[in-house]
């Protein structure tokens, strides 16, 4: 039998995947129009009211129709931290952020951007065509293994292979940031890198895949940010990844400002890659 309520369902903005500005949004305006009800008097219009949007609200993350367009810029004036939606577009935190934090651990600096693709093209991680890079076919066949394995996992699993792919000063832990589970790599000396779960898994796999090809754990490690641009299918539900420069929910683009391509899965509503504008 049908759910009645499919049709209502946002899955994309609910959950694991919720838009903390279109709940924090929706919620203040339905607070006020039931305190506006209430206070002529019309109680049980209040009760009506506040039924509906907190369902609404539960259901498909948001009640005023278009919420996803303004709601960021609207929760990004307020004095509060959304799951950092206030600011302008950036990268997602990477291994390659602990790695750095702790290279010297290993006797070793952190690699340069051109001796991470000469690793990756002489262990046959990478092909070059012309003047693009693409995953050779066994590589990608090996990381699409590894990611399906991890994402079956918990967030605690995967701060265990944490643990095995970062240095020993690294301490990985987890926790909810914003409703959404987060993986924090922390260190003593340095600042904590925060891994959303699509993005630590993509890179955890990375470098599970990259062991019997590349020694030098810091490579391993630095090449998990440059690979997930390469990805076509996505880590968590292999769905396809498309270039957007659209302002997902939770962006904020400046006025005037072109909106940067990113590399997202439409089904997740997760991003995975912001490519640098090279104007």
């Amino acid at each position: 039998m049908t759910d009645p309520l499919e049709r209502v369902r946002r899955p994309e903005y609910t959950g694991e995947n919720r838009c903390w500005p279109c709940t924090i949004t929706n919620s203040l305006l339905l607070t006020v129009l039931v305190g506006a009800a209430a206070w002529r008097g019309r109680r049980l219009l209040a009760a009506g009211i506040g039924l509906l949007g907190a369902g609404a609200i539960a259901l498909r993350g948001y009640v005023v129709p278009y919420t996803p367009r303004f709601a960021p810029r609207l929760v990004a004036a307020l004095p509060i931290d959304a799951f950092d939606h206030g600011d302008p577009v950036t990268e997602t935190g990477s291994l390659s952020g602990a790695g750095e934090a702790a290279g010297h651990d290993e006797g070793e600096p952190a690699p340069t951007g051109e001796e991470v693709l000469t690793e990756l093209l002489e262990a046959d991680a990478v092909v070059a065509e012309g003047e693009e890079i693409r995953l050779s076919s066994d590589f990608q066949d090996d990381w699409r293994r590894e990611m399906r394995t991890l994402r079956e996992g918990d967030l605690q699993t995967l701060a265990q292979v944490a643990d095995e792919q970062t240095p020993p000063r690294i301490e990985p832990r987890t926790r909810e940031g914003w409703g959404r589970p987060v993986l924090v790599l922390e260190s003593d000396d340095a600042p904590p890198v925060t891994l959303r779960r699509g993005i630590a898994v993509a890179e955890l796999a990375a470098a599970r895949a990259l062991e019997s090809r590349v020694d030098s754990g810091a490579i391993r490690r630095a090449a998990g940010r440059p690979l997930r641009s390469l990805l076509e299918t996505c880590p968590l539900c292999d769905g396809e990844l498309t270039v957007s420069q659209s302002t997902c929910c939770g962006d904020v683009t400046p006025i005037g400002k072109t909106p940067t391509e990113k590399l997202v899965c439409p089904d997740c509503n997760e991003r995975f890659f912001i490519f640098e504008d090279e104007r």
